[in-house]
This record gives structure tokens, sequence and C-alpha cells, in this order.
């Protein structure tokens, strides 16, 4: 049996159809055997040459009898994004030590999308491109950023100096999302730097914010210690400002919720890259109706 995508014709495999079904949440005994019942039920309800929205529809048929309905929203936004080719950028912020990377790169996997970019780099490139002592703040992490404040301004200096680097950081982050949307891109940003208004953003961007946190301080503490055996990041330096990281959390959380931004609480890595990929999945329905 083949399946005919637009101009090409491919013959129907299990493995690759399963491979999807994997990426998306499926155990992978269990995506095997979905992905032998949808070619089954092709073979009896097609001729030898079908549709790729037969084998969506198809597969769809099938995890919705099995009940797997969260991994069928997740694959019906993966599909809808890689079909359609929708501009879109997805911002996922939260303090040091969340799980920003490893969760937008996960999501980024779920959904197909392969542009995922850190405001960290924005900021590195920023700093090195503008003089220090027109920007002071930017030669800082955004826990310590309060060590270059120059301002007499009174009140909690570390959240002022923070303001004041993300708002550059992301003023330059809207620009290249701007880029982005403008070129057809579909991207992930991930940054201690999405902060919900900071930045002005137009009203209409297909641009979707998220934030996670960590609420237990015991559990944030371990994974710096945890992240240091895959990275050359010294635990130290971060477990020695940890009161001034969980005072970002608490405001970033605050400012999030206020603005009515989804805020996720991170707990095992895969569950949260589902969590993630669910929320963004609602989105994307209520707003382009998928």
């Amino acid at each position: 049996m083949l399946v005919r995508d637009g101009t090409h014709e491919l013959p129907f495999a299990v493995a690759v159809l399963a491979r999807t079904l994997i990426v998306t949440g499926l155990p992978d005994a269990t995506a095997v055997e979905v992905s032998a019942q949808v070619g089954a039920l092709l073979h009896r309800r097609s001729t030898s040459v079908v549709g790729i929205e037969d084998v969506r529809t198809a597969t769809g048929d099938v995890l919705a009898e099995r009940g797997e309905t969260e991994v069928l929203r997740r694959l019906r936004a993966r599909w809808w994004l890689r079909a359609t080719r929708q501009p879109v950028v997805i911002a996922i912020g939260g303090t040091s030590g969340v799980g920003k990377s490893s969760v937008a790169a996960g999501a980024a996997d779920v959904l197909g999308i392969d542009q995922v970019l850190s405001t960290d780099l924005v900021r590195a490139v920023l700093r090195g491109t503008l003089n220090p002592d027109l920007i002071p703040a930017l030669s800082e992490s955004s826990f310590s950023a309060q060590r270059m404040l120059r301002s007499n301004t009174e009140g909690n200096r570390l959240l002022i100096a923070f303001e004041q680097q993300a708002a550059i950081v992301e003023q330059a982050t809207v620009s290249l999302a701007r880029r982005a949307l403008k070129e057809g891109m579909q991207l992930v940003l991930e940054g201690v730097h999405v902060v919900p208004g900071l930045v002005a953003v137009p009203d209409g961007w297909p641009l979707f914010s998220y934030v996670l946190t960590v609420p237990d301080v015991s559990e944030h503490e371990r994974r710096f210690t945890a992240r240091f055996a895959t990275s050359d990041r010294d635990p130290q330096h971060y477990l020695s400002r940890i009161r001034a990281i969980r005072e970002l959390d608490e405001y970033i959380v605050a400012h999030s919720r206020h603005a009515g931004i989804p805020v996720i609480e991170s707990t095992r890595p895969d569950r949260t890259v589902y969590e993630m990929v669910g929320a963004i999945a609602s989105d994307l329905e209520g707003t382009f109706g998928l």
C-alpha cells in the first residue's frame, strides 16, 4: 500500500508511523501496535494508494478508540504545524534551573519545530556589541544583575536590575520574533528574560508564552547539582545564589499569572514536556481551530 503526500508516493511503513507516535508520547511497544492497527484498518478501507490525510484519520480513530486522547491532541498539533507551516513563536520562560532548555527542546521535538533559541544568546550578542558602561546590567547573570546596577532607586535592587536587563533583552528578542514571523518560521524561544508585560507585543501576533516553575526549593537545589553531571556549570555558582534565584521565580510566576500566562510546574522531564505541549495544543486549537 502506498501513501500519497502531495506529489510523492511512499510505501506505508509501520516503523515510520511508530516513530512519530513515540515522539508524541506512546511507549515503544504500544506505538508499534497502534501503527500495525492503522495499517490493517487502511487495508480494509482503501485501495492500493491512500492519502496522507487518510493515514492521519485512521491513526486518530485508533488512538481515540484506545483512549489515548492526550497523545492524539499532541499529534494533531504536530500534524497541523507541519502541514500548514503556519508561522508561530512559542516562548518558554522561568528562572534558572527550572528546565527551560530541556523542555523547550523536547516540546520542539514533539511538535516538529526545528528552530530553538535561548534569550541568553540574545543577551550574549548584546553584551558583546554594546558598551558595558551604557548598559551594565547586561554584564551579569539574571540573578546577580544588581551587582552592576547604577541607580539610587529605592526598592528591591535585584528585581530593579533584572527588569532593566530583561526589558533590553526582551526588546531585542521581540525584534527577532518579528523577523522570524515575517520569514514564515516556526520558532521556540526559551529563557529567563521571557517576562510578560516588560515589552509590548503587537496584538494578533501568533506568539504563545508559558512559564515553568519548581515550587520546592530542595528540588530546585537538587537540579543544579544534577545538571553538573552533563555540563561544566559549577552548581555552587547557583546554589550560593539560590535565594535570589527563588526570588526571581516568585516574581516571574506572579507576573505571568497576573497576565494570564500558563504556569507549569516542572516535574519529571518527559511529563513536563507533554504537559507543555498539551498547553500549546490548547492555545493553537483556540486560536486557529485545528
